[in-house]
């Protein structure tokens, strides 16, 4: 699955469907460059054979004993 990559008015618009209008140009345009690389990112996982079974499980501590 590979998802096309966006444009800078394409991030504007999703943006300021997130009421984020106040982001610059240079802000939008590290926008652009992270959620298209997240997004490459992403399709280069193939998700979409994995289940929830599969979701990492994250343990944490709140004692300072070592583990056993």
């Amino acid at each position: 699955m590979t998802e096309s990559v966006l444009t800078l008015d394409q991030v504007r618009a999703m943006a300021a469907d997130l009421r984020l209008d106040r982001f610059n140009d240079a802000q939008l345009e590290e926008l652009t460059r992270a959620t298209n690389a997240a997004r490459a990112r992403r399709a280069k996982l193939g998700i979409e054979r994995l289940s929830l079974a599969d979701e990492p499980a994250h343990v944490f501590r709140l004692d300072d004993e070592e583990p056993v």
